[in-house]
């Protein structure tokens, strides 16, 4: 077994720094990459979906979050699925909501952790593939996930 001296120390230090950056960089998608994968390659129409949040958030552990969409399902067509990003969090997928037909309507109300004064995005995926958007831009006082 090999001792540890100071340069083989400093080695091993060197490798272990590095490998937790490599790790930490591909660990977790950024908001735009969320976007992209919950869009699958379809344009995102910034209408059609409300997303109440406050503008200012002063207990930033547990923000309210309503998000539905302006207008009832039709005959044929309903929302899918909601995804709400936080894009400054840690980890920016903040819930995720699956619907089915039979429901009528999409609403959703829950209450998130906003690490710092940030863009949330609500993102809506209706079951003909069109994808709606909203972004609000909320601003912290005390932050929730490191503050």
């Amino acid at each position: 077994m090999k001792h540890l001296n100071r340069r083989n120390t400093l080695k091993l230090g060197g490798v272990a720094i590095a490998a937790l950056a490599v790790s930490r960089a591909h660990a977790l998608p950024g908001a735009e990459a969320l976007v992209r994968e919950f869009a699958r390659g379809q344009p995102v129409r910034e209408a059609g979906l409300i997303l109440d949040i406050p503008a200012i958030a002063e207990n930033a552990n547990a923000v309210p979050v309503a998000v539905r969409l302006d207008q009832n399902f039709s005959a044929g067509r309903h929302c899918e699925e909601f995804l709400l990003i936080a894009e400054k969090n840690p980890r920016p997928a903040a819930c995720r909501f699956k619907f089915l037909p039979s429901m009528g309507m999409a609403s959703i109300a829950t209450r998130i952790r906003l690490a710092e004064s940030q863009t949330v995005i609500a993102l809506a995926r209706m079951s003909d593939g069109t994808v709606l958007s909203r972004r609000v831009e909320v601003t912290v006082t005390i932050g929730g996930c490191n503050g």
